[in-house]
């Protein structure tokens, strides 16, 4: 078969070129060095967004350091000193509650090792925000690479990435979500997979691997994500002349995620199931919606918001203008990416659907959380619809354009957030900002002894682990056992016993049932084994197949 030919030199290269790539060691030799670039780039960027912590020696706690970092603290007590358990021993004021059971407790245990291994909480700080950022940064400029972006504007979506708000949330606030999100642009391979009928059994092992992955960080961003995936999935399968075949090895790919994330589905199954555990707070959903297309970023974190909305309605004019020069891959992409940010915004009737399924209230709580999913991929749709039209129409100017213009918004995002990660480190060493400022929430919330943020700055720093976490008590509802007969709690979730006269004692315990403990060996098991064979048979989760992508085919 022929392919067009483009007038860019990062344009899409024939089948037989591609062999001699790959078989050219000189050529391999030159696709490192391209990568190496953007590795260079890209941790820059990242050192030059979190650089205002380590010039200043400043830890930041965020709204959910508290929670977070209990958590992490749990696990590295368990691991210290050999007493593993179901419920929270060390943290949460021992109140009994859940939580590391249930919230990624896999990645826990590993942060729990990372805490103990360097020492203290400062240096844990700036190693999980560098590793977080730099491989959300990469993974999003290896996703560009995949839709055959060119390499200037993929390094640039890379940096926009890890500064934009879908992300950021980790580096001011702790917050866990944005982990998850960071490694959303590792499914555009198995996206392109399953529109392009790429069915074969290892593709599909790979998209199960994928999916336990992002469910040993957090269950609700599968659960918002996985819908994503269906109309790639219908594309392929309606193509597929092998339905049978093909339909058993993504079934087979499902298996291994479901086994894989054993371990975080089987315990929250049980526990919820039953009923243990106080709903997290409902949230009134349309108060919640995502302002990402109402440009007003008064209370947000970072004013880099401001280029994620530039992007959105990049994307809805390019879509708008340019619909009939965009290949139909992109045509799909961009529409389901448009349908997921009109479902975070106010255009949806969330008070209709809060009226009728309540639960929402609890479980999604803010539709904003949408946006967060689908940041990533806006991002990458805007850049497809502009390159699109560049190579239908071979347009070198606007070519040029798209690519000065990402590097541009990759500049503006990039030091829009250093400069509030800078402000912010102001504000926690400035005497007069209260802890309950420190941390983002209402003086009520906060017990402690301390007044200022300030003064828990050497709780970062000294090897006393323990201090951080026993310094500021914060009222957190969620994960609390329900209270039933005798028993009662006071503002922070401690359990309290009427006191009769004599000896009392409470004994708090929690025994999963067999179906839960047998699980989780087997979601470990199967990890071992997968990182085993992924190791020995070098089966790159990143595989390029000798079938180039072309756009340009409908």
């Amino acid at each position: 078969m022929a392919y067009p030919t483009v007038p860019f030199n990062q344009a899409q290269f024939s089948i037989d070129y591609i062999n001699k790539y790959d078989l050219n060691e000189g050529m391999l030799f030159s696709l490192m060095r391209k990568n190496r670039t953007a590795i260079i780039i890209i941790g820059l960027a990242t050192l030059f967004m979190i650089s205002p912590l380590l010039l200043n020696h400043q830890a930041l706690y965020g709204v959910d350091g508290p929670f977070q970092y209990s958590r992490i603290y749990e696990a590295a007590m368990q691991l210290k000193n050999h007493n593993f358990s179901f419920i929270n021993l060390y943290s949460f004021q021992q109140a009994g509650r859940i939580v590391n059971s249930l919230y990624s407790p896999l990645v826990a245990v590993l942060c729990g090792a990372l805490l103990l291994l360097v020492g203290n909480w400062f240096r844990f700080q700036i190693i999980t925000l560098f590793i977080v950022y730099f491989l959300g940064g990469y993974l999003m400029y290896n996703a560009a690479q995949k839709l055959r972006l060119p390499r200037k504007l993929a390094i640039a979506l890379g940096v926009i990435f890890l500064s934009s708000s879908a992300v950021y949330g980790f580096l001011f606030g702790i917050m866990w979500r944005s982990i998850a999100v960071s490694l959303l642009p590792i499914f555009i391979g198995p996206i392109l997979d399953l529109y392009h009928g790429d069915w074969s059994l290892p593709s599909m092992l790979k998209l199960g691997i994928f999916v336990g992955i992002l469910a040993q960080f957090q269950i609700l961003t599968i659960g918002m994500f996985l819908p994503f995936l269906i109309p790639f999935f219908i594309h392929g399968i309606w193509q597929s002349k092998q339905k049978l075949s093909t339909s058993l090895n993504f079934l087979a790919g499902v298996l291994l995620a479901l086994i894989l994330s054993l371990n975080a589905l089987i315990p929250m199954l049980e526990v919820y199931h039953g009923n243990t555990l106080i709903a997290p707070v409902g949230m009134n959903l349309m108060d919640h919606a995502s302002r990402v297309l109402q440009p007003i970023y008064t209370s947000v974190y970072s004013s880099s918001d401001i280029v994620l909305t530039i992007i959105a309605y990049a994307m809805l004019t390019g879509l708008i203008l340019f619909w009939s020069r965009l290949v139909s891959f992109t045509k799909l992409f961009v529409s389901v990416s448009l349908i997921y940010l009109i479902l975070s915004t106010s255009f949806f009737p969330w008070d209709i659907v809060q009226n009728s399924m309540p639960f929402l209230q609890s479980f999604l709580q803010m539709p904003s959380r949408i946006t967060l999913i689908v940041g990533p991929f806006l991002m990458l749709s805007a850049a497809l619809i502009y390159h699109d039209t560049a190579r239908s129409t071979k347009s070198v100017s606007l070519h040029q354009g798209l690519v000065a213009t990402g590097v541009f918004l990759g500049v503006l995002s990039l030091s829009l957030c250093t400069q509030k990660v800078a402000q912010n480190v102001h504000s926690i060493m400035d005497p007069n900002t209260t802890l309950a400022q420190g941390i983002q929430t209402y003086p009520q919330n906060v017990h402690t002894k301390l007044t200022t943020i300030a003064q828990l700055q050497p709780e970062f720093h000294t090897r006393h682990i323990g201090k951080l976490i026993k310094a500021v008590d914060r009222t957190v509802p969620d994960y609390v056992p329900i209270s039933k007969k005798q028993i009662t709690r006071n503002w922070i979730g401690n359990i309290t016993v009427h006191q009769q006269r004599g000896r009392n004692v409470l004994t708090i315990r929690y025994a999963p049932n067999h179906l839960t403990v047998l699980s989780k060996t087997i979601s470990y098991i199967a990890w071992v084994i997968v990182l085993i064979l992924v190791f020995l048979i070098k089966v790159p989760l990143t595989k390029k197949t000798a079938k180039m992508r072309t756009f340009w085919e409908s």
